[in-house]
């Protein structure tokens, strides 16, 4: 495990585990916004939630992003099991916790933040054995 000197989170006061990254803090946010958002499928919620709360840095992190935070969905291309989309999400990636207001620090560049969509076909039925292949 990388330690970032002089670089010591705000709540514990332990060394980040990546820059500006505090995985134990990090971790119980996330945990305390898992009653917040569902993606439906429990398989789902689950992996993403395992991805959350063993994040090490930002770019780890998975989230589950709601329809309406994304805005200029295009269709680009077919794929095998899926289609595959281009959109604009409206708050961005998470890359740290605001101690001060409570809230991530998101990458939004004002403008949005370009993202890849991909329609998984028959993901109603997507189960534990599904996730460990991806």
């Amino acid at each position: 495990m990388k330690c970032f000197i002089n670089e010591f989170c705000n709540k514990c006061n332990q060394p980040y585990t990546n820059y500006q990254w505090c995985q134990q803090c990090n971790s119980k946010q996330f945990q305390q916004g898992f009653s917040k958002w569902t993606s439906k499928n429990k398989y789902i919620d689950k992996f993403i939630q395992e991805a959350q709360l063993n994040a090490r840095n930002n770019y780890e992190v998975l989230e589950w992003i709601p329809y309406n935070k994304l805005t200029n969905i295009n269709y680009y291309d077919k794929g095998g099991f899926s289609e595959i989309y281009k959109a604009t999400w409206l708050d961005g990636p998470i890359y740290s916790w605001n101690f001060n207001k409570q809230q991530w620090n998101r990458w939004n560049f004002q403008t949005g933040y370009d993202v890849i969509l991909k329609t998984l076909n028959n993901s109603s039925d997507i189960n534990d054995k599904f996730l460990d292949e991806v």
